[in-house]
């Protein structure tokens, strides 16, 4: 029962992060937002002990895959506790050293000084061929602090810097004469979660490789498949791209690593409901797919992860297929029987992530 403990606080996480997505707001500030950080610290807690009892550190790439997921809770902890994000407004030919922070009813109240000046010279939008179309939004500004002064370029996609803050492009005024930037700080809690990733990414691989299938096994069959449709699938997604115009934020490489990431694990994840042996590849790709996007949400949005509804359902669908991989932990999953009705019933959470988001939910990721 013991080594229950830990899937059991995470299914109950899962299950929280399920009822919040339907609630505006998401309740994670005040009251809410403590019990929530206790539970996640409760299942941290309880999957060190399960793994401290089962020895875990005899396996290198299974303990790196676990210690790599405890940083990702610590590095998501430390930016709560030590970053801010502000908005300000200029219009051209205006400077400031202000930007205004969000109070407790989620306004923009709160006046914060910056340790620099932000100067606005122009603002400009480029435009595909066909002159109407918007390819990007350009800010051209200067930034000042005691060592002098920057000239920096901040469009969609392309933050300035400065003493550990990044400036993104938010919105801009009517009359193309004003931006309004987003200001990020978070140097410590955005390097541990970097940090996390490139172990988690290491560990997947070193797991993955351990067992590496034969050509003649049906595993590599189905996979091989699997990856011929995906590549098809994506050439069309790529082709269909150009038959309409992209919104500038959609106008990065990491369109394609985090889409095509994510569409091979469900393509994966669904086969894998008949060829259990395909579950773990699945599960880390879907893994690198949710980690992908948060790194283009930090460049694109300043923060690598909000609880978008999009964000929060892919999460919980990951945490929905994980747990079929700990079979010794939960002796119910041996059961082929077993396995194959679970992975019926999670489908919802794919199914959900995939199109129910943006049917009943939206967020930062319905894009028109």
């Amino acid at each position: 029962m013991v080594g229950l403990i830990p899937f059991i606080l995470l299914s109950i996480v899962a299950v929280t992060i399920a009822v919040a997505t339907f609630l505006a707001p998401l309740p994670w500030g005040g009251v809410g937002g403590g019990l929530f950080i206790a539970l996640w610290a409760l299942t941290a807690i309880s999957g060190c002990h399960l793994l401290l009892k089962r020895k875990i550190w005899r396996r290198p790439p299974v303990t790196l895959l676990h210690v790599s997921l405890l940083l990702i809770l610590l590095g998501a902890l430390t930016t709560h506790l030590t970053s801010h994000q502000g908005m300000t407004h200029l219009r051209e030919g205006q400077a400031t050293r202000t930007c205004w922070m969000k109070d407790e009813q989620g306004a923009y109240t709160l006046s914060r000084n910056m340790p620099f000046y932000l100067a606005l010279s122009d603002f400009t939008v480029t435009y595909d061929a066909d002159s109407i179309t918007p390819a990007d939004y350009i800010s051209h500004v200067v930034i000042a602090t005691t060592d002098g002064e920057q000239p920096t370029t901040i469009s969609m996609n392309n933050p300035g810097r400065v003493l550990g803050y990044r400036i993104y492009q938010t919105s801009f005024d009517d009359d193309l004469r004003g931006s309004t930037f987003t200001i990020s700080y978070d140097p410590w809690g955005t390097a541990i979660t970097y940090a996390a990733y490139i172990l988690l990414a290491i560990s997947m691989v070193w797991i993955s490789l351990r067992k590496k299938p034969a050509r003649d096994n049906p595993q590599f069959s189905i996979f091989l498949f699997s990856l011929i449709t995906f590549l098809f699938s994506l050439f069309i997604f790529h082709s269909s791209l150009f038959t309409r115009p992209l919104v500038p934020i959609l106008r990065s490489p990491m369109l394609f690593l985090h889409v095509g990431t994510i569409m091979l694990s469900y393509i994966l994840l669904v086969v894998s409901i008949v060829r259990r042996d395909l579950l773990r590849p699945a599960v880390f790709l879907l893994a690198t797919g949710i980690f992908l996007g948060a790194v283009w949400a930090n460049i694109s949005w300043g923060t690598y992860w909000s609880w978008d509804p999009k964000e929060a359902w892919a999460l919980i669908t990951l945490i929905a297929y994980s747990l079929p991989l700990h079979q010794k932990s939960i002796p119910w999953f041996r059961s082929d029987r077993n396995y194959r009705l679970y992975s019926i019933l999670a489908l919802a959470t794919l199914l959900m992530t995939y199109l129910g988001v943006n049917l009943f939910l939206g967020g930062m990721h319905s894009y028109a």
